[in-house]
């Protein structure tokens, strides 16, 4: 995943009142032209030939905060991202253009929160976490780090309080995090598990309200009926998505068009269906935030077989 740039005069920058950048070339051309680092000079030589480069500034845009579709066009002067949207303000970083060179090239450092509550299902967790936590680990990106933070405690359930509170147990085993409920902003990617809990705490104003607060602009990924959660914070209406085989028809209770697939991907919004499917959902994530390579490799050391 590579770092977008766009061009613009600075007089011309401005942002609307909805907190978006909208130039007048998106509503001529249905796009907003972008480039990779290394034809930024020469993009703006294009387009801006009379201008001194000190009246230009340059948008430097994080992928993973585009909640609009971009498509890499063919032209003469190589791929060019085209971003079909507006561009919500916090996935911009306003620099000048000799900057441009001192920029990293590709987008490094993604900050993964996975969910933890009592009664959701173990492995909808570790399935994604493992795949995730690779990235690092396995030297593709040591700067992306994975955290689990707590959605809920024992106690919120009806259960029994303890010292340190307790997020998960069964079998002998326990789950302690060291956050409860942080603030999600500081965050890139989300991941809701599944579980019988999710039944419970999909009428739980308080923890409803903390999922609302992630932006809708970043990766929202869930697992199973982790889904349903999504849901109760607003995030499935009108989009594609899966759950659970037992769960499907729940979806529609959220304004979501159930789809029978192991990974549903739209844009800022990917689900899983069933169990299992937590190991794929990650490394579909893994192929987003770092590209084919590394997913075929983090695969290939899982023993997994198909990443399809």
């Amino acid at each position: 995943m590579r770092w977008l740039f766009h061009v613009v005069r600075a007089e011309e920058l401005g942002w609307g009142s909805d907190g978006r950048y909208a130039p007048a070339s998106l509503a001529s051309e249905g796009f907003i032209h972008a480039s990779y680092q290394d034809v930024v000079a020469e993009s703006a030589r294009l387009y801006f030939p009379a201008e001194a480069p000190s009246s230009l500034r340059v948008l430097a845009i994080d992928p993973r905060r585009l909640d609009v579709p971009v498509e890499v066009a063919e032209t003469p002067r190589g791929p060019m991202p085209h971003i079909h949207g507006s561009i919500p303000v916090d996935a911009v970083r306003m620099i000048d253009l000799d900057a441009v060179a001192e920029h990293p090239d590709l987008v490094l450092g993604t900050r993964i929160a996975l969910l933890a509550f009592p009664g959701m299902t173990l492995l909808d967790l570790v399935g994604p976490l493992d795949a995730l936590s690779r990235i690092s680990t396995m030297g593709f990106d040591p700067t992306t780090t994975c955290e689990v933070v707590a959605l809920a405690r024992r106690q919120e359930l009806g259960d029994v309080d303890t010292d340190p509170p307790v997020v998960w147990s069964l079998w002998g085993g326990e789950l302690v995090t060291a956050r409860y409920r942080p603030s999600l902003d500081s965050f890139d990617v989300l991941v809701v598990p599944g579980g019988p809990a999710t039944r419970v705490l999909e009428r739980d104003e308080f923890a409803i309200a903390w999922l609302q607060t992630f932006p809708t602009n970043r990766i929202t990924a869930s697992v199973c009926t982790g889904s349903l959660l999504l849901g109760a914070a607003g995030r499935l209406q009108g989009r594609r998505a899966t759950t659970h085989h037992t769960m499907m028809s729940e979806l529609q209770r959220f304004g979501a068009i159930p789809v029978a697939e192991r990974v549903v991907d739209e844009g800022q919004l990917v689900t899983a269906g069933g169990v299992t499917s937590g190991i794929e959902l990650g490394l579909h994530l893994v192929k987003r935030l770092v590209g084919d390579d590394a997913c075929a490799k983090i695969a290939a050391q899982m023993e997994v077989r198909s990443t399809a």
